[in-house]
């Protein structure tokens, strides 16, 4: 399995949401103290496929990524 932050450009992506927002002036967000972390479509894919080869069985491959 392979677990990582908002993948910009995906379909479940919270960047258009934001977008969207951004002319209300009011963004809302989870919680203040909150960290997103993003990665661009490309990177997501690069992930499963280096999981997908990489994997034994059963792992949880959690990238580090920026914020």
């Amino acid at each position: 399995m392979v677990r990582y932050g908002n993948v910009m450009g995906s379909r479940g992506s919270v960047i258009p949401f934001f977008l969207e927002r951004r002319h209300s002036g009011v963004l809302p967000i989870t919680d203040p103290a909150m960290t997103r972390f993003n990665i661009s479509l490309q990177e997501g894919v690069d992930m499963v496929r280096w999981a997908l080869n990489n994997a034994r069985g059963g792992e949880l491959f959690v990238p580090k990524i920026p914020s």
